[in-house]
């Protein structure tokens, strides 16, 4: 989703913010951390520079206790994962206009307020290569930990980013993973990509946005010693067709993630897990029945592709499973909407158990920052859309 498909001008602030905060600035402890170089734009050697302007906008960290902090996940029973669309890393001083405007870190503080850090991390909307490298370079920051990723273009052609142009004219999506549990084993281009369609003239056709070119990568866990396929996916918007596509796009994505060897490797064998993380851009539900693309998607509705939605599976043990799943919105537009989502599947049908499912909503990240920061923190949300976590069993 871009900015431009949010409804009213005002800047990502939420009404679940308290009314009055601080700005957040850059505290002293992360200053003599990272050093005044690690405040500059990052680059990997040879990797294409930014063709636009890459807000880096203030970082906020603050000295924690090692009881405050997210632990390294040694589970091999599972996986820590989340999905997120961080609508290119938004700061407080992307603006004018003021609903460009955002607190990404919120986020990254969320998750270090959590049980285990992030395992495998589903990103969509990145601007290029450089912004990839700056989110590492902040979660090796955040976490202690160094973290590696794969984009679907590492220099995507600018696109309109709608009234945020400036800021989000390029947009692609990563699979990030914590390199101390796992380690690459594929994820080579062009196979490593698909593109997802819109509708043109009543037809379903691959969509011409870079935006919405998926990305996987296969993975071994070092301390399961088993491996997994994981992927990022980004839909075209009802505006640009793709919601009458949610069809043909739920069957791609069910078999990019096999095609191309993705489904077993030599040195490891057959693949033991499938985790996707995407903005479908599309409702689950219409006129109080499921969309045929979810009920396709969702096994625990006996859906042909198998998958299980994080969210659905932890709102049907709940007394109100519709309320629960209402409270996990993902996206405000004229509508509260869950678009974004964790699916995952085992070979052969099988559904794995999802536990430890969380929502976090923009004040949930305002507290988190204010608690380890302890600096004050601005009204602004972490991005349009709310994130979605779990931890994925094998």
């Amino acid at each position: 989703m871009t900015r431009s498909s949010r409804t009213g001008g005002a800047p990502r602030r939420r009404a679940e913010h308290p009314a009055a905060r601080r700005r957040a600035r850059l505290t002293p402890a992360l200053t003599a951390a990272l050093g005044a170089g690690a405040l500059a734009l990052p680059l990997l050697a040879g990797a294409p520079a930014a063709a636009g302007p890459v807000q880096t906008g203030p970082v906020q960290a603050g000295p924690v206790t090692a009881a405050e902090e997210a632990r390294p996940n040694d589970d091999p029973g599972l996986l820590q994962v989340y999905d997120a669309n961080v609508e290119n890393l938004p700061t407080t001083d992307e603006r004018p206009p003021e609903q460009c405007a955002g607190d990404w870190h919120d986020l990254m503080y969320y998750m270090r307020t959590q049980e285990l850090k992030p395992d495998v991390y589903l990103v969509q909307q990145l601007s290029d290569r450089a912004q990839l490298d700056l989110l590492l370079d902040r979660m090796r920051t955040h976490f202690g930990e160094e973290y590696a990723g794969v984009l679907a273009e590492d220099d995507p052609k600018p696109k309109t980013g709608g009234e945020c142009d400036a800021f989000k004219k390029r947009q692609t999506n990563a699979v990030i993973w914590r390199t101390d549990r796992l380690e690459l084993v594929k994820s080579a281009s062009p196979a490593n990509r698909w593109q997802a369609q819109n509708e043109v003239g009543g037809v379903c056709v691959n969509n011409d946005q870079p935006r919405t070119k998926g990305v996987k990568a296969l993975l071994h866990d070092k301390v399961a010693d088993r491996t997994v396929t994981a992927a990022s996916f980004h839909w075209p918007t009802m505006g640009h067709g793709g919601d009458a596509c949610a069809d043909s796009n739920t069957g791609e994505l069910s078999n990019e993630l096999t095609e191309d060897g993705y489904d077993s490797d030599p040195a490891h064998g057959a693949t033991d897990l499938y985790v996707a993380g995407g903005d479908t851009n599309a409702h689950d539900r219409r006129d109080g029945a499921w969309r045929t693309w979810y009920e396709a998607a969702n096994g625990d509705l006996g859906g042909k592709y198998g998958f299980r939605d994080a969210v659905y599976a932890h709102c049907a043990a709940q007394a109100d499973p519709a309320g629960c799943r209402a409270d996990r919105w993902t996206l405000e537009t004229s509508a509260l909407r869950r678009v974004d989502y964790v699916l995952a599947r085992k070979p052969g049908g099988a559904l794995p158990r999802i536990s430890g499912t969380v929502v976090p909503t923009f004040a949930d990240g305002d507290r988190a920052d204010e608690e380890l920061t302890d600096d004050g923190d601005s009204p602004l949300g972490y991005s349009d859309h709310r994130a979605v976590g779990a931890r994925v069993h094998y």
